[in-house]
């Protein structure tokens, strides 16, 4: 567990410090993307792939908005081991007044076991974000995905399209 919420902390404090902004007007589409861990799902097509010590990730700029993606051995405990608790304490140590505005365990995405949670906070920066934490298992690996968007759920593509693109995760064996 320590493995995952060190990977959690850091792709979340890098991304943490992007501004989050208005959105553009353009017309966006989901496209398919699959990543270097065997990650394929669907994001907003105004997310560019970005490269930030090794991590693959999908940004942004202009709204802030992210999807990060690590993967992990699957540790001790296991993620349908997870409370709420556990969510929250990774965040509180970074963040006072880190929230977790939903957790879901024990549920399925496309067949495999996942953790599904998000947490309010706001950075050092100002910006009031929301983290929604992916987490599903999968031979032998905890897949981890970490979407960041703004609080204001009014704004940006990927709040717009976030439970269609966690729906359309699945995980290559």
């Amino acid at each position: 567990m320590k493995k995952i919420l060190s990977i959690i902390l850091a792709v979340t404090m890098l991304f943490a410090l992007v501004g989050c902004g208005g959105g553009a007007s353009e017309e966006i589409s989901l496209v398919e993307v699959t990543t270097q861990e065997g990650i394929t799902l669907l994001l907003p097509s105004d997310l560019t792939l970005q490269t930030v010590q090794e991590t693959p990730t999908y940004l942004n700029s202009d709204t802030g908005e992210s999807a990060v993606f690590a993967s992990t051995e699957t540790g001790s405990p296991s993620i349908s081991e997870w409370v709420e608790e556990d969510v929250l304490y990774m965040y509180q140590t970074r963040y006072a007044d880190a929230a977790v505005q939903s957790f879901e365990n024990g549920i399925q995405i496309n067949g495999k076991d996942a953790l599904v949670t998000s947490v309010s906070f706001t950075t050092a920066g100002g910006n009031s974000i929301i983290v929604t934490l992916v987490i599903i298992t999968a031979g032998g690996y905890d897949y981890v995905i970490n979407f960041t968007t703004g609080a204001d759920t009014s704004v940006g593509s990927l709040n717009a399209n976030l439970q269609a693109c966690i729906d359309s995760i699945t995980i290559a064996e």
